[in-house]
């Protein structure tokens, strides 16, 4: 008995010795996971030169390529929640993508961003939109919120927009739960030369927090650990070089979803 017993733990340590993190696939584009209601989990990225989303099946074999419609001299900037009964109620794949163009002799950008299905029937066009989040109450309502900026005056406006989705939010197992983490990041003013302010709520209950910024090819730039109950990050970024950056807030070894940051 002793020595059967033996023989299973050296067998299971032997195993264990022998794991090893194996790389399934690889992107030249941005990408993520997300869970659909009906087709079940899918990765998808976003190729900004061609104005596509390509959503593959989780052994990464190419599930369905989406044509985004993207004005000329325009640049595509995000692509989130790719979702099934969310925008609609009849199993529709739908999602929500921002592009942008910026005005070079004023220095500034100008966003548009719209919820579609995959087929281009425009279900919401949101003109000056640069940031959104859908949220479930506790009533069990959805609701989606969005921020519209103008750039072009001076402090800038926003305009907050509140709208009740007909369908449900699937939260994808790579972010953080909604009920956990609902509050939109945002940063002010986005692009940035010199200071910025980023915002979010860090639960009270939550004390293992921390602010991660990454370049354009994911190197982490910044981390700043957060306390409960923190609601805004100060930050100087004249010490990084112009570009693109994405950031994101991890929570007890999750991250949210990250926004993008144009630093000038």
């Amino acid at each position: 008995m002793k020595r059967t017993l033996l023989f299973l733990l050296i067998n299971m340590l032997t195993i264990g010795a022998f794991a090893q993190i194996t790389q399934d696939a690889s992107y030249t584009y941005s990408g993520t996971f997300t869970r659909l209601s009906v087709s079940g989990d899918k990765f998808f990225v976003m190729d900004v030169l061609n104005s596509q989303c390509r959503i593959y099946n989780t052994n990464h074999t190419l599930w369905k390529t989406i044509n985004l419609s993207v004005p000329a001299n325009n640049y595509l900037y995000d692509i989130q929640y790719i979702s099934e009964n969310l925008f609609t109620t009849d199993n529709s794949l739908c999602l929500v993508y921002t592009y942008y163009v910026y005005d070079e002799t004023n220095q500034y950008y100008t966003y548009t961003t719209k919820v579609v299905k995959e087929n281009g029937t425009v279900l919401l066009s949101l003109p000056g939109c640069q940031y959104y989040y859908a949220t479930t109450l506790q009533n069990g309502s959805t609701k989606f919120v969005t921020y519209s900026y103008e750039y072009s005056v001076w402090p800038y406006t926003v305009l907050t927009g509140v709208y009740s989705l007909p369908g449900s939010l699937i939260t994808s197992a790579s972010q953080i739960p909604a009920n956990q983490f609902n509050q939109q990041l945002y940063a002010h003013p986005n692009p940035a030369s010199i200071q910025l302010v980023v915002g979010f709520d860090v639960p009270e209950n939550v004390s293992n927090a921390s602010f991660e910024l990454r370049n354009a090819n994911g190197q982490l730039m910044l981390q700043q650990p957060l306390f409960p109950g923190q609601k805004q990050l100060p930050l100087n970024v004249d010490q990084f070089p112009a570009g693109m950056y994405v950031y994101s807030i991890l929570m007890q070894g999750k991250a949210t979803a990250s926004q993008k940051l144009v630093i000038q």
